[in-house]
């Protein structure tokens, strides 16, 4: 309980204050992190607030969690953050995930394919990659527009990293690409695989009546829904690439989906006007609402969610 309080203390308002306090005054401030010299700005700030509320547990360098990765302690994680200037991903993990790409090995007689993620261990192992921070790591898998700088990787020419979501919000491709790279040992070793998504939005919705529309509206309206279908365009793909699995991997696959559903624990929900509705979902902001904190808590209690929790618990016996 005291973990979640503060993981959920308010983390926008610092940063706010740093844009105005430091970023116009870049080149100014500095700090120094493992004996080398940084410019101070809200990415600086965000990492420092965000250490502080979670008692420095995670202030270690992305190499420290290698030999507890290895030895199982803990779960193995890969954070992708995207490269805004090619679409590629960044794979962050503390250990070598080249084979992240063992798809392309199919294509011997191909010479035009794409690579669609590159290890970042493997990429600045002359700079001390191991060492990245990984407060810094997350950073770069959450960088909203705007609210935190992109982060600029040192290399030729520099490119500049975005939030993970921009290429798949839930990581599902890069756990199909995780599972065909090792599918025969763990066909071999296991009796499948359980897929959880935790996810900030019903999967299946329906479509929306569009009323009272201007003329600004029918201008906006394409580029806007595309926006607005951007998660819906991920689903598909990744249940495309689920789909496929079958004709490769001869375990079962299961597929679990917490989803946050604001309409389910707001019972007045629909007695309120269209603005109403949407403030009445939790925003995706680093800043919360006592109602918005308690409405994500309360949300695990709804029947679809306790019904994902038994299949789970189910699955794991």
């Amino acid at each position: 309980a005291s973990h979640r309080q503060k993981i959920s203390t308010d983390n926008l308002n610092p940063l706010i204050f740093s844009l105005l306090a430091n970023d116009l005054f870049v080149g100014f401030n500095k700090f120094q992190y493992a004996g080398i010299e940084y410019t101070r700005d809200r990415a600086y700030t965000f990492e420092d607030q965000l250490n502080q509320i979670t008692e420095g547990l995670m202030d270690k360098p992305v190499k420290a969690y290698a030999p507890y990765e290895l030895n199982a302690s803990i779960p193995m994680l890969i954070l992708t953050p995207t490269v805004v200037n090619d679409g590629r991903k960044i794979y962050i993990s503390a250990l070598p995930v080249s084979y992240m790409n063992s798809d392309l090995l199919n294509y011997d007689n191909y010479s035009n394919t794409k690579i669609s993620g590159v290890d970042f261990m493997s990429l600045f192992k002359d700079q001390q990659g191991d060492s990245l921070r990984f407060l810094s790591a997350l950073r770069m898998s959450a960088t909203f527009p705007y609210i935190t700088p992109t982060t600029t990787l040192p290399t030729n020419p520099p490119v500049e990293m975005m939030d993970a979501g921009i290429s798949d919000n839930f990581g599902l491709t890069d756990a199909m690409r995780f599972l065909y790279a090792f599918h025969e040992w763990i066909e071999e070793n296991t009796s499948g695989v359980v897929i959880v998504s935790i996810r900030d939005s019903p999967k299946l919705s329906s479509v929306k009546e569009k009323v009272g529309q201007t003329i600004l509206d029918s201008f906006s309206q394409p580029i806007s829904s595309v926006y607005n279908n951007f998660e819906n365009f991920q689903d598909i793909t990744s249940d495309n690439l689920f789909g496929y699995t079958k004709t490769w991997f001869k375990q079962p696959i299961d597929r679990i989906d917490i989803q946050y559903q604001a309409e389910t624990y707001v019972d007045i929900l629909n007695e309120m006007d269209s603005i109403r509705q949407t403030n009445a979902r939790a925003s995706l902001s680093w800043r919360l609402t006592a109602r918005e904190k308690s409405g994500v808590i309360e949300n695990i209690k709804t029947l679809k969610n306790q019904e994902e929790i038994m299949k789970l618990r189910e699955l794991l016996r």
